[in-house]
């Protein structure tokens, strides 16, 4: 691996999310090993896979979602590696990786879950969100049919290690580059074994989605498919 700053942008855990396997803590410990200098978390929102019971009242429904970046960050903090706070959430058959706000925006935000998808986007985008599309062409039982659209996101994650088939990611990344979009990967890992894929390199330091956008902007960043090479 060449001089650089690794970032992941795309991880689960099982403190949050149903499907997860690793806590954020083992999640963060082994993002580490792997030479990561920011991961983010972003487990499922409460639209999604989340763990917790959908009935639960807003505020509880806020803390559960923060258990696995909480653990992420306590464990962060101390092997130095920086961690911040983000959701994947599900919108009509598109799925949005949401990063840049805190607590205090989901606590002021009730029933966030429930607005349609263009609604959810303007919200994010005035309260100074980022948004990426996640995964835009996979197919799945649980995604219903639809098509993208490359005009609601500045930003489409074009490689998504966790998906089964590559011509998902070949089509998100020819709709990306035809839409002039900031183009990611994520890992998409549910577990430590899977952190080493679909990474980004970062010419420039960078501990914020903000810093991170800002050098995508520049073209100061690659994409690393696997950290295994």
């Amino acid at each position: 691996m060449k001089n650089g700053y690794l970032v992941q942008l795309h991880l689960h855990t099982s403190d949050t999310s149903r499907c997860g396997h690793d806590s954020g803590s083992d999640i963060a410990r082994a993002c580490k090993a792997a030479g990561y200098h920011l991961i983010a978390i972003t487990d499922h929102f409460f639209n999604a896979n989340i763990g917790c019971d959908r009935d639960l009242p807003w505020a509880e429904k806020v803390e559960y979602l923060l258990r696995g970046y909480r653990s992420a960050k306590k464990t962060g903090d101390e092997i130095g590696l920086t961690v911040i706070f983000g959701w994947e959430t599900f919108q009509a058959g598109r799925e949005l990786l949401t990063y840049g706000l805190d607590e205090n925006f989901l606590l002021a935000h009730p029933d966030l879950d429930k607005v349609p998808y263009y609604e959810y986007i303007k919200i994010v985008n005035e309260a100074g969100g980022k948004i990426i599309h996640a995964h835009p062409y996979r197919e799945a039982p649980y995604i219903p049919k639809f098509q993208p659209d490359p005009d609601s996101v500045e930003a489409y994650e074009v490689y998504n290690a966790g998906n089964r088939e590559e011509e998902w990611n070949e089509k998100a990344l020819k709709e990306a580059k035809e839409h002039h979009l900031l183009m990611f990967a994520g890992s998409d890992a549910h577990a430590c074994p899977g952190v080493k894929n679909g990474a980004m390199l970062f010419e420039n330091p960078v501990q914020s989605i903000y810093e991170i956008f800002e050098e995508a902007k520049n073209g100061n960043c690659t994409i690393v498919r696997t950290l295994n090479d």
